[in-house]
């Protein structure tokens, strides 16, 4: 029987923890249901666009998505740390006026 070879590739503790935290982001969006959202925005009359990056949640509740992180420097990761750094992580679902406004608990 013959022995199979592995091989390891080497990473600095930078690198790993990096590594680690783009897991952590990945098993967020997964455990949670997000959604990826690109749009396109254009800087003017010279052609050029940027794009905005939001990460969205789905509620039963009005109003049914909600816009948990985001970002318009076409930062994905920043994006999803927002929505992972939110008031109530896992996001709870808050209460909302008669205008659909949400409102804010006192504490």
């Amino acid at each position: 029987m013959s022995k199979k070879k592995t091989q390891f590739t080497m990473v600095s503790s930078v690198e790993l923890d990096e590594l680690r935290q783009d897991r952590a982001r990945l098993n967020a969006l997964e455990s949670c249901c997000w959604d990826v959202s690109f749009e396109s925005h254009s800087n003017g009359m010279d052609g050029d666009y940027t794009i905005g990056i939001e990460i969205i949640g789905h509620y039963m509740g009005k109003p049914s998505r909600r816009v948990l992180g985001e970002n318009y420097n076409e930062n994905l990761r920043a994006a999803i740390d927002q929505a992972l750094t939110a008031e109530a992580y896992p996001p709870e679902r808050p209460e909302y006026d008669q205008y659909g406004n949400p409102e804010r608990r006192r504490a």
